[in-house]
C-alpha cells in the first residue's frame, strides 16, 4: 500500500512538474506602441532601457509608417499588414457616404465603436481567435469595437488620463494567470510622448520627461514578467507610429483664402495633410490655384504619387494637399499653430518611427529603414499563425531565428 501512494505521489509530482514547464515555456508576444517616438530620442539620455533592448536584440535605423503619417491609420495597418487606401482607416476623421450621419473621429465613441468603419480589415486578434488563440490589449486601435463578432479576451475603453505605469500595471494583471488561461499576445499603449511632442513641440523639455518616464514604465513591465515567470519566453516588438516634426507659429498655409472663390468647398482635413471634396468640373481649377503656394502640393485622389499607397478608397477626399515639413495648412491663420505635428510625407527622416525586438529569437542586429506594415508579418511568425491577406513583405520576419 505504501508502494502505490509513493507511486502516485512520483507521478503527481512529475506532473505537476510538466505543468511547471507548461506555464513557463508558453510563447508571449507583446506589441508596444510608444505614439509619436522618433528614432533621435534614443540619443537624448533618458531611454536607458530602450537602448539596452535595442542593443540586445533588433534595431532598425526607423520604421517608415505608411501614408499618411498618421495614428489611427498607422497602428491599424501594424496589425492589419494592410496600407491605409485598403483597410479604410484613412485618417484621424473621416467621413463615409455609405455611414450616413456619422463622423468618425476621436472624441466620438459611438463612432470608433461602430463595426462598419472596420470591416474592410481583420486585424490580427481576430486571426489570432479563429486559430484558438488569445489576446490582451492594453488599448490599440480598433479593440474597442466588434469585428467579426469578435474581440480581444482583454480590452478597455481608451482612457488618455491613465499613466505610463498604470498600463502597465493593468497588462500585468491580466498577464498574471496559468498558461492556458494568459494570452498568447498583447498590446501596450503609450500616449505620452506624442501628446508632450504636440503641445510644446519634439525638441522640449516636456518631451524628454515623457520619454524618461515611458522608458521607466517599460523597465516595470520586464520586472513584472520577471517576477510572472514569462519574461524569457517574452518577445517585445516596440514601435511607434511615426515621428514629430517642429512647426513654428508662423509657418501657416491659409487654405480658406486660398479656396475663397469656391465657397462652397469644406475642408475635411487640416494640418500637415489636407484635404476636401470638390466638384469634378472644378477641380483642375482648384488644383491650378491651391499648385500657386509653394510650400504644400495638392493632387486629386487618383493622382497621387504610387508611393503613397493611398487615393482609391472612398473615404479619401476628392483632393488632397500635403504641406512641406515644418508647415501646416490651416483653416484661418489666427489660428495658433500647434507647435508639434505629423502627417508629413513618411519619408521625411522626421516621420520616422522606432522599432526594436528583443526576444529569444532575435539575434542582436541593426538594420536600415523599413516599413511598418511588414512587422504584421513579423507577429504572425511570432505567434504562429498564418497572415490575412495583406500588403506585407517579409523583410523584417525573415530576420527572426527558427
Amino acid at each position: 500500500m505504501y508502494k502505490i501512494l509513493h507511486l502516485i505521489i512520483i507521478i503527481s509530482l512529475n506532473q505537476a512538474t510538466s505543468y511547471a514547464q507548461h506555464e513557463v515555456h508558453k510563447p508571449l508576444t507583446i506589441l508596444i506602441s510608444i505614439d509619436g517616438f522618433k528614432p533621435e530620442y534614443l540619443n537624448r539620455g533618458h531611454s536607458k532601457t530602450l537602448l539596452q533592448l535595442g542593443e540586445q536584440g533588433l534595431l532598425a535605423k526607423g520604421l517608415q509608417s505608411t501614408f499618411p503619417s498618421i495614428t489611427f491609420p498607422n497602428h491599424y495597418s501594424i496589425v492589419t499588414g494592410l496600407h491605409a487606401d485598403h483597410h479604410g482607416i484613412v485618417n484621424n476623421t473621416m467621413y463615409d457616404l455609405q455611414i450616413p450621419n456619422q463622423v468618425f473621429k476621436l472624441s466620438s465613441r459611438e463612432a470608433i465603436t461602430n463595426p462598419q468603419w472596420w470591416t474592410a480589415a481583420e486585424p490580427i486578434w481576430i486571426t489570432l481567435a479563429k486559430h484558438n488563440k488569445t489576446a490582451s490589449t492594453l488599448f490599440w486601435p480598433g479593440t474597442e469595437v466588434s469585428i467579426q463578432g469578435k474581440q480581444p479576451m482583454d480590452w478597455l475603453p481608451y482612457e488618455h488620463s491613465m499613466t505610463s505605469i498604470q498600463r502597465v500595471d493593468k497588462l500585468l494583471s491580466w498577464l498574471d494567470r496559468s498558461a492556458t488561461q494568459r494570452a498568447d499576445f498583447a498590446t501596450l499603449y503609450f500616449s505620452e510622448v506624442d501628446s508632450y511632442g504636440h503641445e510644446f513641440g519634439p525638441n522640449s523639455n516636456a518631451v524628454n520627461g515623457a520619454i524618461q518616464r515611458v522608458d521607466d514604465a517599460i523597465h516595470r513591465l520586464i520586472k513584472g514578467l520577471e517576477q510572472l515567470n514569462v519574461l524569457k519566453n517574452t518577445t517585445l516588438v516596440i514601435v511607434s507610429d511615426h515621428g514629430m516634426a517642429e512647426v513654428p507659429n508662423q509657418n501657416q498655409i491659409n487654405g480658406s483664402l486660398l479656396t475663397k472663390q469656391y465657397p462652397h468647398l469644406m475642408w475635411e482635413w487640416l494640418g500637415p495633410l489636407a484635404g476636401f471634396q470638390a466638384p469634378k468640373e472644378q477641380r483642375a481649377e482648384i488644383l491650378k490655384t491651391l499648385n500657386t503656394e509653394p510650400r504644400m502640393k495638392c493632387w486629386e485622389k487618383s493622382e497621387l504619387p504610387k508611393s503613397f499607397n493611398f487615393g482609391t478608397h472612398r473615404r479619401i477626399p476628392d483632393i488632397i494637399c500635403l504641406a512641406d515639413i515644418g508647415w501646416t495648412i490651416s483653416a484661418n491663420s489666427n489660428n495658433k499653430t500647434i507647435p508639434g505635428q505629423h502627417g508629413y510625407n513618411p519619408s521625411e527622416q522626421d516621420m520616422h518611427g522606432l522599432l526594436i525586438v528583443n526576444g529569444p529569437r532575435i539575434k542582436p542586429q541593426s538594420i536600415g529603414i523599413v516599413e511598418s506594415i511588414d512587422v504584421y508579418l513579423l507577429l504572425c511568425e511570432l505567434l504562429s499563425i498564418p497572415p490575412h491577406t495583406n500588403d506585407a513583405s517579409r523583410a523584417i520576419a525573415d530576420l527572426i531565428s527558427h
